[in-house]
């Protein structure tokens, strides 16, 4: 996140969860970004894992060097300034439980959570398909890393939920750069999402911001940076304070109402925590054309 001139476009990488590709996800990103002009490269892969799916896929990299000690303190210091970015912006928070009270992790590791995510339900067993198969994990793979490396740099990846499993499994691929990852709602702390265990690339990687709704069942309060050090973990507020009701029960209420949409995509994308990071990520200059966004299908 050091200083640098910025090119004459710039990408926005989105990876969707379960469910697939949602139609205008990019609306809350381009009213933030002030009518530059940035490609919005959004590969769709929920096709390869449902249970019709005829797929057949390898998926190979070339063994990547290990990152320099001067290139993991390059990383630390870009993290320090993300870090300080997100804290400036005041909307995150580390809210502590209740004392008495269990922590939403506590409950969430009492669930049968390895058969829930083989179930049909709300698209779930796209992820267990994702976890089990190597075909279709090597063909997702293989697309996404295709729409990634046409991405024009400086490269944002934004990583939804299950999409934040597919953008660490890429960070396998030598070819691959990213100038920021931000994952949202991510289930990569829990220990049934099983990951390849690899060296982070410090070299290859501008900063990593996790992005955590107090609410969200799918995380479930937990950051990710105890299990991925390389991560910075940014925890939305049940309520945002611009929409806070005046009364406690009022809050309440909200909160709970909140708890329904606390895992889309669109509410993460809203929040001012993203939306800055986005920014900073991309590098927004005057001499970017404002010409708007542009699609990319892939």
């Amino acid at each position: 996140m050091s200083p640098r001139s910025v090119p004459a476009r710039a990408s926005i990488v989105y990876l969707h969860g379960v469910g697939g590709l949602r139609q205008a996800w990019w609306r809350p990103l381009s009213r933030s970004l002030g009518g530059l002009t940035v490609d919005l490269i959004a590969p769709a892969y929920d096709d390869l894992l449902t249970t019709h799916a005829q797929v057949r896929a390898q998926w190979t990299t070339e063994p990547d060097r290990c990152a320099a000690d001067a290139e993991r303190r390059d990383y630390v210091e870009r993290q320090r300034r993300l870090t300080d970015l997100v804290d400036a912006e005041g909307e995150s928070t580390r809210l502590s439980w209740p004392a008495g009270l269990p922590r939403p992790a506590d409950i969430a590791d009492r669930l049968p959570l390895a058969p829930m995510l083989r179930a049909p339900v709300f698209g779930l067993d796209q992820v267990g398909r994702y976890l089990d198969d190597s075909a279709r994990r090597a063909a997702v793979l293989h697309r996404v890393s295709a729409a990634m490396l046409r991405a024009p740099r400086p490269r944002v990846v934004i990583a939804h939920s299950l999409g934040s499993v597919v953008a660490w499994d890429l960070l396998a691929d030598p070819r691959i750069d990213i100038d920021l990852l931000i994952t949202l709602g991510s289930p990569l702390a829990n220990a049934t999402i099983a990951v390849a265990a690899t060296d982070f690339p410090y070299h290859r990687v501008g900063a990593w911001l996790n992005v955590v709704h107090l609410l969200d069942p799918v995380p479930a309060g937990r950051g990710l940076r105890d299990a991925f050090p390389a991560a910075c973990d940014a925890f939305l507020p049940p309520v945002p304070d611009e929409l806070a009701p005046a009364t406690a029960l009022s809050r309440f209420a909200s909160a709970v109402a909140g708890a329904a949409t606390s895992h889309l995509d669109s509410t993460y994308l809203a929040s001012r925590t993203v939306l800055a990071a986005v920014r900073e990520g991309i590098r927004a200059a005057p001499d970017l054309s404002p010409a708007g966004e542009r699609a990319v299908a892939s």
